[in-house]
């Protein structure tokens, strides 16, 4: 399925900008977002300023879209206050929703987060019930900002559950974009490490919104936890886990770490068998983008 008018919310933002590059040629875009497109991304589809806690402003800018791809939002716990992250992020998930299906909208496909599982800024005796994590795994937001991402997927499926509109989140991990390269050999040397060595390129977080978007796959609510195949982690990852929580937890699929040791604590199985999610950034390929340019 392929939907002519796509609007995507927070598009001008740092994961916006790689969705609208991804999604061009394809679709007819609108970029709704309260600052302009980055250099070189004006020409891929018009652009809305507006805020998505705005409600007439979010069904005027969706009016004669086919699907909406809600990224606008805090992106971490530490940008804002906690109560501008909990309002901006509830508030806005709801309103765009509410008016995509006042606007006539089929599908939303929703950024959620990774953080819902309750891991990232975890007590130290939450460790994960087993590895990999997948979906199923109990969620237990321990901040606002995962708290709001909870709230954000309660909403989606809410809409879902009563067909008013077919929706799919996304949940990334860690998106290591460029500002963040100086920090991969630390991050992925520390057991201790707040994100747990997981991470995922923009690149390919950009391809499961493609692929969410487009599925003719639809079987009602789906939540897709997107990552890189592996971890940061030069060492074994469970080596690093049994560092981490002083013992390993139950591996409910060992094969994952026997096929390749340094695999992520994420499971990206349910991507790649529902959505032909498949990364293309690894860890080579990552280390190359990062390497400084030679000077001449």
């Amino acid at each position: 399925m392929a939907y002519e008018k796509i609007a995507v919310t927070g598009g001008a933002g740092l994961l916006g900008s790689h969705v609208m590059r991804r999604l061009a040629g394809k679709a007819r875009l609108t970029s709704i977002d309260r600052k302009p497109p980055i250099e070189g991304n004006a020409a891929l589809g018009n652009h809305i300023d507006a805020s998505i806690t705005d409600f007439e402003a979010m069904k005027a800018a969706f009016r004669g879209q086919d699907a909406v791809i809600h990224l606008a939002a805090i992106p971490n716990p530490r940008e804002a206050t906690a109560e501008l992250t909990f309002s901006n992020n509830v508030h806005g998930a709801w309103t765009v929703f509410e008016a995509a299906v006042e606007a006539g909208v089929k599908r939303v496909v929703v950024a959620s987060s990774d953080s819902v599982f309750g891991l990232s800024y975890n007590p130290p005796d939450w460790p994960p019930q087993y590895l990999p994590v997948n979906e199923a795994h109990p969620i237990r937001p321990t901040e606002v900002y995962s708290l709001s991402k909870k709230v954000t997927e309660a909403i989606a499926e809410s809409y879902a559950a009563r067909k008013a509109l077919e929706v799919t989140a996304i949940r990334p991990s860690h998106i290591l974009f460029p500002r963040g390269y100086g920090e991969i050999e630390a991050r992925g040397a520390d057991p201790q490490n707040y994100h747990f060595w997981a991470w995922v390129d923009p690149e390919d977080v950009a391809q499961s919104f493609d692929l969410a978007i487009n599925t003719s796959r639809y079987d009602g609510f789906e939540i897709f936890t997107i990552t890189a195949a592996e971890g940061l982690n030069l060492r074994p990852t469970l080596q690093m886990a049994a560092e981490r929580w002083g013992k390993l937890p139950t591996l409910q699929r060992p094969e994952v770490y026997e096929k390749l040791a340094t695999a992520s604590v994420l499971d990206i199985t349910k991507a790649r068998e529902k959505l032909g999610y498949e990364p293309v950034v690894d860890r080579a390929a990552l280390t190359e983008k990062a390497r400084p340019p030679i000077q001449s």
